[in-house]
């Protein structure tokens, strides 16, 4: 089975609401290293566990794009 990629087409309103972890995906689609992420955007990072955090995939997005708040 063939593996969907973003790039293959645009992300469903159920992919750009799930939560990514930081390390890798969101740290690959932004380009930025975790600390910077979560120093520039710590409204946007979600705490999954004591050692997990991730991020929306639409902010996520936000950021690359230049648009995050």
């Amino acid at each position: 089975m063939a593996e969907i990629k973003f790039a293959d087409r645009p992300p469903t309103w159920l992919e750009l609401e799930s939560i990514r972890p930081l390390k890798p995906d969101v740290t690959e689609i932004t380009n930025l290293p975790p600390d910077t992420v979560k120093r520039r955007y710590p409204h946007l990072v979600v705490q999954l566990s004591a050692r997990r955090i991730g991020m929306k995939l639409k902010h996520a997005l936000a950021i690359a794009a230049g648009t995050a708040t």
